[in-house]
């Protein structure tokens, strides 16, 4: 089914513990180039992370990105997902012992986390890092991304992101 994607939709609730919890309620097939096309919860509970922890640049950047997927400026939602990756990856290494001076130094920070086996390369360190050299291909560059490549990178640097903030500054 090229040019559509299937939408899980979520009713979520809590349990208990207060701990958030999701049950699928249905599916629905949408075509991929459909602007208004709804977004998942997790965009919603990855801003809120990045609230808690304070990391203003990638919750910016990742707001962009989810803004220009959904008018479709696929390139430009792929510079702002690479630019909010790189603001996670290296606040996690920063938090954790690993020096930057400078801009653009997220395959730095992942060396540094794998290097310190804070993330092992058996155990998601090889995820991270060829998901970091994912994001450096098509990107921003004109007529060299389209709507499925913009909504995979969402979801999978998504989902990293997510995992790294689990792992490394889990909510208490």
């Amino acid at each position: 089914m090229d040019g559509f994607g299937l939408v899980a939709e979520y009713e979520t609730s809590e349990d208990m513990f207060s701990r958030p919890t999701a049950t699928l309620t249905g599916v629905r097939v949408l075509p991929l180039d459909e602007p208004r096309a709804p977004l998942s919860d997790e965009i919603t509970a990855l801003e809120h992370d990045f609230d808690r922890l304070g990391m203003t640049v990638a919750k910016n950047c990742y707001r962009q990105a989810v803004d220009n997927l959904v008018e479709q400026h696929f390139e430009a939602a792929n510079g702002q997902l690479r630019a909010m990756f790189e603001a996670v990856v290296v606040h996690m290494a920063t938090a954790h012992g690993f020096t930057t001076t400078q801009q653009g130094a997220g395959g730095a920070a992942i060396a540094y986390l794998i290097a310190e086996d804070l993330l092992p390369v058996t155990d998601s360190g090889n995820f991270v890092r060829a998901l970091w050299q994912i994001t450096h291909t098509n990107g921003p560059h004109p007529g060299t991304s389209y709507a499925g490549e913009a909504h995979f990178r969402l979801q999978a640097v998504t989902g990293a992101a997510r995992y790294l903030i689990d792992r490394f500054t889990p909510a208490q």
